[in-house]
């Protein structure tokens, strides 16, 4: 390969694991699929480790990660025997394929524990002889509580837009080409 094409090769993957628009994501996970996405094939624990300097307990770590959000895939290639991983090239399945599953480990906790809350209040203002003061804290806290849960759906909604793509019906990818 060309020296200076290279140069500016490595700049731009660089300059992708740095300002990638998954801005939580750690920066091993961001390097190594900026890495895998331009260099465009599918690599093996060994190749990464190779490309990127770091231990194969550590790239193993990372793919396993990145498995786990669906933001690389275990392929099979014939008469390959190690485990070969091909990186999401599309930067918006990315996008949505890495919030989503954030905003998910999220939602659902959160949306149990604010029901369970609810339930809770539910049985002592049902049970308990509460004074006029608590009664209406009661009340006022139930009320918080279902804004909660209807804020969380409407998360959850997102969420499923996001999925569905029906999010590009409001706002369409464009092509730069």
């Amino acid at each position: 390969m060309n020296e200076n094409f290279k140069r500016v090769r490595d700049q731009i993957i660089d300059f992708n694991s740095d300002h990638q628009t998954l801005f939580s994501m750690p920066n091993t996970l961001k390097r190594l699929m900026s890495v895998m996405y331009y260099y465009e094939k599918p690599m093996t624990l060994d190749d990464m480790t190779e490309l990127l300097g770091m231990s194969k307990a550590s790239m193993s770590i990372a793919v396993r990660e990145l498995d786990e959000m669906g933001l690389v895939k275990k392929i099979w290639k014939k008469g390959e025997r190690k485990d070969i991983y091909q990186v999401e090239e599309d930067n918006y399945d990315s996008f949505i394929k890495f919030f989503c599953y954030h905003w998910r480990k999220s939602v659902v906790p959160q949306t149990n524990e604010l029901k369970k809350f609810i339930s809770e209040l539910q049985e002592i203002r049902d049970k308990d002889d509460l004074d006029v003061e608590s009664k209406e804290l009661l009340e006022k806290d139930l009320k918080k509580l279902y804004s909660g849960i209807e804020y969380l759906d409407w998360l959850n909604r997102l969420i499923q837009s996001f999925e569905s793509h029906e999010i590009f019906d409001f706002i369409p990818k464009m092509s730069m080409e």
